[in-house]
């Protein structure tokens, strides 16, 4: 396979398909070569958009490259090809129902996990064709692979993702007292000291103890739900990222996965409150100096996606959420405050948190959503997870506000708000005190008709 080792630069210079695909392809191999390197070219100057001359990521245009030499070997192994040098539609066509009938395996016999990063290969390959004018029609796939992250991470309930959410909170420990360099100590006495609200030249061993507890799990956990990161956004975060003064993450798309337009993630309270906390303690630990990098694992690295997945399952442990019999990983978070968004918010506003290109994705619903109205969303999602979490009886997906004939979202009244008189009947309600509102209790006082209870329901104002 070809490596990806290449660097984001102005460089267009591709280096050789694999010794693989070289033997199989026997004579043509440098035809093939050249052909890879004129695709390649092309992804990097217009491959991301062709009408706007829009470039792809080096990155990126050689994962597309790995990939299609990888079912370039399958169509000379598997199928009856005349001409080796290049894939026809047709061949297309067949790699993909061998891919579905999971004939076409990673080397260890296991079905891929993400079929359609291997289909997007070949779309591109032959967009560069028909742009290129090689090919008189685009080529389209006639099997669509959903994302294979998508449909093999488990959800979490409401209740789950409180419990996670609270064990990650108070996750993390200090290093050991005694086996920390004096220099070392003396920084995480500066932030003992901080935690504890105390000068930091009385802080001792028995503060440490009082103080062991970090953020960083905290704010990573708390901002992976509610921006639904993917493992390589965490791993490339920046402390540049995060807003304070706006209570957003922006991503450049750059740095996104897939690199994805949409910037701009909301966060909860609660995530920019750990954000807070965790800025301030990453900048006593040593690993960090001289790395703007956001977070960083104990061995100071970044995070990866088996790391991340880990951590995801030690977290379930401690707050004892079952996941021996589901595919449970890092990108359970996503899935989860997607579903959870779309449930107490908008399909527009779960579309821009999770950054999808289309609404198809998310559902095919148009619009657009505000930061901050997606904020209260947030909130009020993390409000639902920590009841659950609380209370073994609440129902966060039976607890649906109703509206009433003065527009406002409230519950059903409670049978003590409407008590009987013996001149009809009593209710205990608060409105919103606007000239509508009262223009409607006046026009329904002075009515002949005798006001139904059920229309009447408390609100606080």
């Amino acid at each position: 396979m070809v490596e990806d080792t290449c660097t984001d630069d102005d460089s267009t210079k591709l280096q050789q398909i694999s010794e693989h695909l070289a033997e199989l392809a026997d004579d043509g191999h440098v035809q093939i070569d050249n052909e890879y390197q004129s695709f390649y070219e092309w992804m990097r100057e217009r491959g991301k958009s062709h009408v706007k001359e829009d470039r792809l990521k080096d990155s990126t245009a050689s994962n597309y490259i790995s990939r299609l030499d990888q079912l370039h070997r399958c169509a000379i192994s598997l199928l009856d090809i005349e001409n080796e040098v290049t894939i026809g539609p047709d061949q297309a066509d067949e790699l993909l129902l061998l891919l579905a009938k999971d004939t076409i395996t990673k080397q260890n016999g296991e079905p891929y996990d993400s079929k359609r990063k291997l289909s997007d290969a070949l779309k591109k390959y032959f967009e560069w064709r028909y742009h290129t004018n090689d090919l008189e029609f685009e080529w389209r796939p006639r099997i669509k692979f959903s994302d294979g992250n998508h449909t093999s991470a488990a959800e979490f309930t409401y209740e789950e993702v409180g419990r996670i959410l609270e064990v990650a909170q108070s996750h993390g420990k200090l290093p050991s007292y005694y086996e920390t360099s004096s220099e070392e100590r003396d920084r995480i006495n500066g932030l003992v000291a901080q935690r504890l609200s105390k000068p930091k030249e009385t802080v001792n061993r028995e503060d440490w103890r009082k103080a062991d507890q970090s953020a960083k799990i905290w704010s990573l956990v708390s901002v992976g739900y509610d921006a639904g990161l993917t493992p390589i956004e965490v791993s490339r975060a920046r402390v540049s990222w995060y807003k304070p003064e706006q209570q957003i993450l922006e991503i450049p798309t750059e740095a996104a996965s897939k690199e994805r337009e949409k910037e701009i993630m909301s966060l909860s309270d609660e995530s920019d409150e750990a954000m807070s906390y965790w800025i301030r303690e990453r900048r006593h630990l040593e690993k960090y100096d001289g790395s703007n990098r956001l977070w960083l694992s104990r061995e100071g690295n970044p995070y990866q996606s088996g790391s991340l997945c880990r951590l995801v399952r030690k977290l379930c442990d401690e707050a004892e959420v079952p996941y021996e019999d589901r595919p449970v990983r890092w990108y359970s978070l996503r899935h989860s405050i997607g579903r959870h968004m779309k449930s107490d918010g908008s399909l527009s506003q779960t579309n821009d948190q999770l950054r999808h290109d289309t609404y198809e994705t998310t559902e095919t619903t148009y619009g657009s959503s505000a930061a901050e109205e997606r904020r209260e969303t947030l909130n009020k999602s993390r409000a639902k997870a920590e009841r659950a979490a609380k209370d073994p009886n609440y129902r966060p997906y039976s607890d649906v506000d109703i509206r009433t004939e003065f527009g406002e979202a409230k519950e059903t009244a409670p049978e003590d708000a409407i008590t009987s008189t013996d001149d009809g009947f009593h209710v205990n309600a608060h409105v919103k005190d606007t000239i509508e509102n009262r223009a409607q209790i006046t026009r329904q006082l002075l009515s002949d008709d005798e006001p139904s209870p059920s229309s009447w329901s408390p609100h606080s104002v």
